[in-house]
């Protein structure tokens, strides 16, 4: 290939930027860490809205990891209603710890 088609060559999204197959209109985040980051981000522009207009579009609530994907996404529903979840059953030290 020369110089010149690889300046117009289209850039390929690397494995942590591409769309999930099972859910594509969401955005698939890398880690917890990085959705959690972005979930912030929501909320503080779901806040500035209220107060500025007194309604918000920003509704997300709580990160998930995907099976689908192996990735994270945010949602808007409760816990194990989304269909792709990977929900991990507490055992009796998670509920100690969290007690």
């Amino acid at each position: 290939m020369s110089k010149n088609a690889k300046k117009f060559q289209k850039h390929q999204l690397s494995k942590h930027n591409q769309r999930c197959s099972a859910t594509p209109d969401k955005r698939r985040y890398r880690d917890n860490q990085e959705a959690k980051r972005d979930l912030r981000n929501f909320r503080a522009r779901a806040f500035q809205e209220l107060k500025t207009m007194g309604y918000t579009t920003y509704n997300q609530k709580r990160t998930y990891e995907c099976s689908a994907c192996k990735g994270f996404h945010l949602t808007s529903q409760e816990l194990g209603r989304v269909e792709f979840e990977v929900v991990i059953e507490p055992t009796i030290k998670d509920l100690i710890l969290s007690a």
